[in-house]
């Protein structure tokens, strides 16, 4: 379905800032996970670039441990070197592979050999690193390559004669460092799929976030496009009228009194509307409270029909006294929609008005002997524009209905008993739950 457009093509002011807003929301969720992406890429690989560096710390540091232990358990015996010491210690059982290689005239040989679970080196990788530090007296750390290409770590220390003090030979230790690279690549899996999880989670949260950071926006910005609405409509029919009567009457002197008497009546009219108007703007943009005090719904009822029934309009009152809670002014306001709506579209014709005005405990009814609504079914918030119409409500009621819900009641219209329309509307005598009713 493609989006309604004013005339000259631009999408209406209203699409464009929901548009807008929206826009934003999507901003604010794609920015939220960006930096929440990046914070994690940056911890991620600090955290990982540590793990390998206290990985390959271990590793150096087991070797060194390994090395300088077989050093340690070599011993000569008679001018011999003495194996047994090292071959029945922990050492020669472990996990790293050690090798003795002891030095002759120009070489040197080997002597012991524990290999370990590791796969096989070739003899060569081993014999050349234990041949230079017998040579040099220096100790040596390298890779090497075992038979299927994958690298082991290997540290050649030397061992010297006891008498002498020379070097005597060379102890080998090969490490495998795959278990701690299987244990680096776990860590970075596990980093990745929390890291996504959480970027799942901050994205949805964000979104939420940024709806909800939005919303006053999107309401107050709903809430300013209603009174706009309102007050184009509620006030375009009395200046329209206006305009109309006073150009007829400047071409017609003889007509000018009943002109002026129907200009002061829209003026009323409009009067009426723009404080209807600014008070229901002012509550829902919370500049006024709401006022929660006991009054008289009968007087106030009686008082409201007094002013506004003037001949030849009648009206036969029957109430009680009723002591409610709520807001008086507001409920003035409700109950004088009632009023006004029965004289202006409760009659056939030129035919006065005959109303009625009932106040029982709590409910406020007010009938008429009008042409009555086409369909009974109008909902007076939702048809707020249909005051032309032989089933509309206009404003007015659909304002009395955002007082009823704004003190935990309401408003119906049902048929008369004599015919026409009674509007019902309900007030609670105590207010348990004070509303507000923002969608009128």
């Amino acid at each position: 379905m493609l989006s309604p457009r004013t005339r000259d093509g631009r999408r209406p002011s209203s699409l464009q800032s929901a548009a807008r807003l929206g826009r934003l929301r999507i901003w604010l969720t794609v920015l939220l996970v960006v930096l929440n992406t990046t914070g994690l890429v940056g911890m991620g690989g600090v955290a990982l670039l540590i793990h390998a560096e206290q990985r390959a710390e271990v590793e150096a540091a087991e070797l060194l441990r390994a090395a300088s232990t077989a050093v340690a358990l070599l011993s000569y015996d008679s001018g011999s070197l003495d194996l047994g010491n090292l071959s029945t210690d922990p050492t020669a059982r472990g996990s790293a592979g050690v090798f003795v290689f002891e030095g002759l005239r120009d070489d040197v040989t080997l002597v012991f050999a524990h290999p370990a679970q590791l796969p096989v080196v070739p003899a060569a990788d081993l014999t050349a690193p234990a041949r230079a530090v017998w040579r040099t007296g220096v100790g040596l750390s390298t890779d090497v390559a075992d038979g299927y290409g994958e690298r082991l770590r290997l540290l050649a220390m030397p061992f010297r004669h006891p008498v002498t003090a020379g070097v005597a030979g060379t102890v080998v230790v090969v490490g495998d460092p795959r278990p701690g690279q299987q244990a680096h690549r776990r860590l970075a899996g596990a980093l990745v799929a929390g890291g996504a999880l959480f970027m799942l989670v901050s994205g949805v949260g964000g979104h939420l976030l940024a709806r909800r950071g939005t919303r006053p926006a999107v309401e107050t910005l709903g809430q300013q496009e209603r009174f706009i609405a309102d007050a184009a409509h509620e006030l375009r029919a009395p200046l329209t009228a206006m305009r109309l009567v006073t150009e007829a009457a400047l071409t017609d002197p003889g007509r000018q009194p009943a002109t002026l008497r129907q200009v002061l009546r829209s003026t009323e009219r409009l009067a009426g509307s723009v404080d209807a108007l600014l008070t229901r703007a002012r509550l829902v943009a919370g500049l006024r409270d709401l006022e929660r005090q006991p009054f008289r719904l009968d007087q106030l009822a009686e008082e409201v029909v007094a002013e506004h029934i003037q001949p030849p309009h009648t009206a036969h009152i029957a109430t009680s006294p009723v002591v409610t809670h709520g807001d008086p002014t507001l409920v003035r306001m409700a109950v004088q929609n009632l009023v006004t709506n029965a004289i202006r579209h409760g009659r056939v014709e030129q035919r006065p008005c005959r109303l009625t005005l009932t106040v029982t405990q709590g409910q406020v009814r007010v009938g008429d002997d009008g042409p009555g609504l086409g369909d009974w079914s109008v909902d007076p918030v939702r048809q707020r524009f249909r005051s032309g119409t032989a089933d509309g409500v206009g404003l007015g009621l659909a304002i009395t209905a955002w007082v009823a819900v704004l003190h935990g009641g309401g408003l119906r219209l049902e048929p008369g008993t004599a015919g026409g329309t009674d509007a019902v509307l309900t007030l609670p005598d105590r207010v348990s739950r004070w509303r507000r009713y923002r969608r009128v």
